[in-house]
């Protein structure tokens, strides 16, 4: 655990996890709150985000209940918050956007937690949220030195497999390590910002080159855009995650 960091005591996460308990009924309602005033108060931080927000908003709501989870596990939070940490950089995130982000998560959770909220429950908050902001900066930071927060990529073949489904293969700007098993998660030119998880249909190639087998699920962005709308030439955004 980094030194700086401070653990929650028994008492804070009682008061968390209880005040999270009284949300939960209204936990999808809170959530488009939480957006809604993040980016009225905070405009610069839209582009962060794409321009549909369903999915976005389920991703916020199991992100924060994962840590809730994990409060009182402090080498598992760090791990789950160091890995959204390195995460973030392809959206573009900044240290100084996560003072912005608990400053509405907050304010949304003291709307909806009604008589639930007093001035203990928000710093029991406000500390968690330091926490895992604290990992996820100094993750991010971590990673910068590693890798670049995205790998560029052209389309340079797309064959149509039928029934749906295309095959296609996409040569990286920069060389791309990866290994049996690992996932690359992509977005395309047509929904920027909105990132989908497909697994290389190959072992690491000497050409760097990776081959994805794309099925066009309804309702699906990025997986029509790959099926429907790529071609040869076109660029798309992959970053480095890896198979859990």
């Amino acid at each position: 655990m980094t030194p700086a960091l401070t653990p929650l005591t028994g008492r804070e996460i009682a008061l968390v996890r209880t005040s999270l308990t009284v949300v939960a009924p209204e936990a999808t309602e809170m959530t488009v709150y939480f957006y809604a005033i993040l980016f009225a108060r905070y405009p610069e931080v839209r582009g962060l985000f794409p321009e549909n927000m369903d999915v976005q908003r389920d991703r916020l709501l199991r992100g924060l209940l994962r840590i809730i989870d994990l409060v009182d596990d402090i080498d598992n939070l760090v791990q789950f918050c160091s890995r959204l940490g390195r995460d973030h950089r392809k959206f573009g995130a900044l240290d100084a956007h996560y003072p912005a982000v608990g400053e509405c998560l907050v304010a949304s959770l003291a709307r909806y937690a009604g008589t639930a909220w007093n001035p203990e429950v928000a710093a029991a908050w406000t500390h968690a949220y330091t926490v895992a902001a604290q990992v996820m900066t100094e993750a991010a930071a971590d990673d910068t030195r590693l890798r670049p927060a995205s790998w560029e990529a052209q389309i340079i073949r797309h064959e149509d497999r039928g029934h749906g489904i295309a095959e296609i293969t996409v040569e990286p700007e920069l060389p791309y390590a990866y290994v049996a098993g690992q996932y690359v998660s992509m977005e395309t030119p047509w929904h920027p910002r909105t990132w989908r998880h497909y697994s290389p249909a190959h072992p690491p190639r000497a050409d760097n080159t990776l081959t994805f087998h794309v099925r066009a699920v309804h309702r699906g962005q990025v997986s029509s855009a790959l099926v429907h709308q790529a071609a040869p030439g076109t660029g798309c955004g992959s970053d480095h995650r890896w198979a859990t």
